[in-house]
């Protein structure tokens, strides 16, 4: 990412802003009227007020203005100085006391070794809206030497032209100080510095100060004495081989929000290298740093030097120019909410050699170069990430060679070719690479080969706690360690060394293509609450699956594992499918490993897995399989070989939610079923006058029922509801003495079942009850139609339809996972009968009543992925015939009330059985195709437009089917 830095101003001279020094133009040379215009001014222990003008000199050794033995020498008005001699100066003050004062002044010198301010002994110049122009070797803006010499420099402009000529130069000054506010210097020339102080105890400070140097070692601060700067609001800019921004060798440097930009070949940004007695240190706050040069460093901690930054931003483009190095014993750089960006190849973002120590704050640290990591850490090195993120877009994030490095507090590593660490492993010094409090880290560890291109040995030791996770594979990591909610996510087939996995996760990525990945351990694996998560297709023996590998190691402590399911339909196993192998004599503990609650298709209290209408629990051994390998196994329970010859097929283990979904279906698709007499009574009244019938009707029913079915290791139960009501919208003479009526009805029901599968249960080590509950409850739509062949339609024939539209919502539950589904149901009926009167007797009488029945019933759910697999769409077409009679009366039991006794016996034919694929594997639900009813119930009428009925009814085969049915109806007619 190119990240570029914001321009930092610099204020300059109100008057030299303009000037044509600014733009690095010479300052023209005086003429010769100007040359014998005014000659050299002293000021020998005296105060001197100098008029505005030119003043020159041309003696070497010799200085324009000069303030000896306590004199004060101060312009007032515009002045311009030229000397053109050897070791000369514009303006100098030497000895204690001595003070030169100059404000709208001009200098310029011509000769070797010369300055345009000369400041010694004590001395002290005092300087505003000042131009220097210097043009020779050694020749330095201002000079300082001597004991508490002072310079303060404001709103001026130094140029200066030659080799190691300094834009200000301090040499030995204990106790000076140096002031520059305001202010821009220019050098040109090889080692001509921007500022360089060479002794110790001096106090410089920078304020808006504008640097910038051409030419080879020309640094714009150059610090090799133990002395003290500030700069603030500064920008230093170098151009030249080796110039460098800020080098210091024993001083302190303070910078504020400034900017630094070298150009050249190894000219680094900032350079801490302690060389002396004193421990250099650069400290920076929202400070920029840019270089463009090959092998031109972003920041420096050399030999013991300290580099501590916060804020702003370091920025390299050039050929293994590093972001920020630390190398030797007790260097240390600090980096603390920033950005470090390198572009160049092989321009590593943060680079520890020997005995360094780098420290990352909330910082972000990217490469995009060709073989640039984004950080390399050499023998002894140690790197700490604290927040923020190691990024390299090309190369991998992290090079080492026996060092530590800790990533914690959500940082982020991450390697763009796949490789999180490259691991120089020739010598055999450890490597240790540790995350911490949610650090995440992306990419392979790989061993680097030796110089004669064979294997190293594996030397890292990782370690993951704190909820941090790493991504990627290995086989030279040589010890592993996982606490507290740590995951490692394997991308490829892997190994490793001893592993110790505590309240934390080894997950398998999801597998590519389908090609499952092997984890091999090479020594002990010893977990506490520790969790595995593998893939697996659910099929028989031979079903790929990802696997964890114990070679000569032992597997101790307690892991569970979660097995995501990938594929498969569900199949009896006759071993098992191996998802732990031990090797090379590995060994298990017998409770080593536990099959997870979050697994696909888990069977609460069971500890199994449902696919495809399997169960699959997890078994040592397996059916017969090595003692300390760990298997899927389908079957009632797993069992040892019986003899050498013979190993006996597992027996199916079939789960009960096949029928809970086949009970839900046929739920639905019956729901909607009734009779004529269901629905009505058989009474008709007259009005009060007794001419007119009042027909007319609205009616309730309500019905419960009890259904059970049992046999072929299965048991399903069921309680269903339904309230039903409807009322008469049309009604006519056929014009033959019959009678037609129409109308609208509406269904709510519900019902519940319980299917009953007795598979093995792993967690009680014995066959026991699984079960699943299914529940269905929708509403249906639809219309009726009845003809009555006589007019009081307690005799004679009748035809009766109706159609009925339902939806319904589905659930699924028990002790897996819990499934919602919706489906639908058309359901069309015709039924005919005959009313004859076979007894009469005073207000009594009874008939019998011959009836049959063909329903039609449409029954639709769509496919969908369910806990136990994939379920397809369930549709069926479903014929149900009746053949049956009605015995029923009519008595008086009061003046306009009567009594309706009835008693019904039905054949219902069809349909028989109800089947659906799960994975491929076909289950059925088989109703007896034939069955008997009975019902037996009455009716009374409340009044005269008012009656009730209540009925009690059983369907059953007389075997292993049974349905119990109560119902109430209340009618009204008008």
């Amino acid at each position: 990412m190119n990240r570029r830095f914001p321009f930092i101003p610099v204020r300059t001279g109100r008057r030299l802003a303009r000037s044509a020094l600014l733009a690095g133009a010479v300052m023209p040379w005086p003429s010769a009227a100007e040359i014998n215009g005014g000659g050299a001014q002293h000021a020998d222990g005296v105060t001197l007020e100098v008029a505005p003008g030119f003043y020159s000199t041309l003696v070497s050794g010799e200085a324009v203005f000069s303030a000896v033995n306590g004199g004060v020498l101060t312009t007032t008005g515009k002045t311009r100085l030229f000397s053109s001699g050897n070791v000369a100066a514009g303006a100098a003050a030497w000895g204690r006391g001595s003070r030169v004062e100059l404000r709208d002044t001009e200098i310029r010198t011509r000769g070797g070794s010369s300055a345009g301010l000369d400041i010694r002994y004590g001395g002290s110049v005092s300087a505003d809206s000042v131009s220097i122009d210097t043009d020779g070797d050694y020749s330095h803006g201002a000079s300082l030497d001597g004991n508490g010499s002072r310079l303060d420099l404001t709103d001026s402009v130094i140029v200066t032209r030659g080799k190691e000529a300094y834009g200000i130069a301090v040499t030995y000054v204990p106790g000076g100080i140096i002031n520059v506010a305001d202010t821009l210097i220019r050098t040109s020339g090889m080692f001509a510095y921007g500022m360089s102080i060479s002794y110790d105890d001096v106090r410089a400070a920078l304020t808006r100060a504008d640097i910038r140097t051409t030419g080879d070692y020309a640094s714009a601060i150059h610090l090799p004495g133990a002395t003290t700067a500030t700069l603030t609001d500064s920008h230093l800019e170098t151009d030249g081989y080796a110039a460098v921004g800020v080098d210091t060798r024993e001083a302190r440097v303070e910078l504020a929000r400034t900017r630094v930009v070298t150009h050249g070949e190894s000219a680094h940004g900032l350079y801490a290298s302690k060389e002396y007695t004193d421990t250099p240190v650069v400290q920076a706050s929202d400070t920029f740093v840019t270089t463009t040069g090959k092998r031109s460093i972003g920041a420096i901690a050399r030999l013991g030097g300290q580099v501590a930054m916060k804020g702003g931003g370091i920025e390299t483009r050039g050929e293994r120019a590093y972001g920020v190095l630390s190398s030797g014993n007790g260097s240390r750089a600090t980096l603390a909410d920033m950005t470090v960006d390198t572009h160049g190849e092989n321009a590593t973002a943060v680079y520890v050699g020997a005995g360094g120590t780098i420290d990352l704050a909330g910082t972000d640290a990217r490469t995009t170069g060709n073989g640039a990591a984004a950080a390399a850490v050499g023998a002894g090195g140690m790197l700490n990430v604290d927040g923020g993120s190691l990024v390299s877009e090309r190369s991998n994030a992290i090079a080492a060679s026996g060092a530590a490095i800790s990533l914690r507090n959500d940082a982020r590593a991450f390697g763009g070719n796949g490789t999180l660490m490259s691991v120089y492993a020739a010598s055999g010094e450890p490597v240790r690479l540790s995350l911490d409090t949610g650090a995440q880290a992306d990419g392979d560890i790989v061993n680097v080969p030796d110089d004669d291109g064979n294997p190293t040995p594996p030397v890292t030791h990782v370690a993951l706690t704190g909820a941090s996770t790493w991504t990627g594979a290995t086989d030279v990591v040589r010890t592993l360690s996982l606490d507290s909610g740590s995951q490692w996510t394997v991308t490829r087939d892997s190994a490793v060394g001893a592993v110790t996995l505590n309240d934390s996760t080894i997950a398998f990525a999801a597998p590519g293509a389908g090609t499952p990945r092997t984890l091999v351990v090479n020594g002990d694996y010893a977990a506490r609450d520790g969790r595995l998560l593998i893939h697996t297709t659910l099929h028989d023996d031979t079903s790929p699956t990802d696997r964890l590998v114990i070679d000569g190691g032992h597997a101790s402590g307690n892991t569970n594992i979660v097995v995501q399911r990938t594929a498969g339909e569900g199949a009896p196993t006759t071993v098992g499918i191996p998802i732990v192998e031990t090797r090379n004599g590995g060994t298990t503990d017998a409770a080593a490993f536990t099959l997870d609650t979050a697994s696909d298709g888990y069977r609460r209290g069971f500890r199994t897995l449902s696919a495809g209408g399997y169960d699959y629990m997890l078994a040592r051994g397996g059916n017969g399989g090595n003692a300390d390998d760990w298997y899927l196994v389908s079957a009632a329970k797993p069992e040892p070989p019986i003899g050498p010859e013979i190993t006996p097929p597992s027996p199916r283990a079939t789960a009960p939610e096949p029928d809970a979904y086949l009970a839900n279906a046929d739920a639905a698709a019956m729901m909607a079923i009734h009779t004529l007499h269901q629905r009505e009574d058989q009474s008709l009244r007259t009005d009060r006058a007794g001419s007119q019938p009042l027909d007319g009707a609205a009616w309730l029913r309500a019905e419960g029922q009890f259904t059970s079915m049992s046999g072929g290791a299965r048991s399903v139960s069921g309680n269903g509801r339904l309230v039903h009501a409807g009322a008469d919208l049309l009604r006519f003479d056929d014009g033959r003495g019959g009678r037609i009526r129409a109308g609208a009805m509406g269904m709510y029901g519900s019902q519940t079942s319980w299917s009953t599968r007795p598979p093995w249960n792993a967690a009680e080590q014995r066959i026991a009850d699984a079960t699943a509950r299914g529940s269905v409850e929708g509403y249906n739509v639809g219309l009726y139609g009845t003809w009555y062949g006589n007019r009081d339609i307690l005799s004679g024939p009748y035809v009766d339809a109706w159609f009925m539209y339902g939806a319904y919502a589905n659930r699924i539950g028990g002790s897996l996972a819990g499934d919602s589904y919706r489906s639908r149901t058309v359901t069309g009926s015709v039924e005919a009968g005959h009313s004859l009167r076979f007894y009469e007797r005073g207000d009594t009488r009874f008939f019998v009543e011959p009836q049959a029945q063909l329903v039609v019933s449409d029954y639709r759910a769509a496919a969908h992925h369910t806990a136990g697999g994939y379920l397809d769409g369930q549709g069926s077409t479903d014929v149900l015939t009746r053949v049956g009679v009605r015995v029923h009366g009519v008595t008086a039991i009061a003046a306009g009330r009567e009594l309706r006794p009835f008693v019904e016996a039905n054949w219902w034919h069809g349909p028989g059985s109800r089947s659906l694929t799960l994975d491929g594997n076909a289950f059925s639900f088989s109703v007896p195709r034939d069955r008997a009813a009975f019902r037996i119930g009455a009716t009374g009428q409340i009044s005269k437009r008012f009656a009730v009925s209540a009925s009690l009814g059983v369907e059953a085969n007389l075997s292993d089917y049974a349905v119990v049915k109560g119902g109430f109806t209340a009618k009204y007619r008008w």
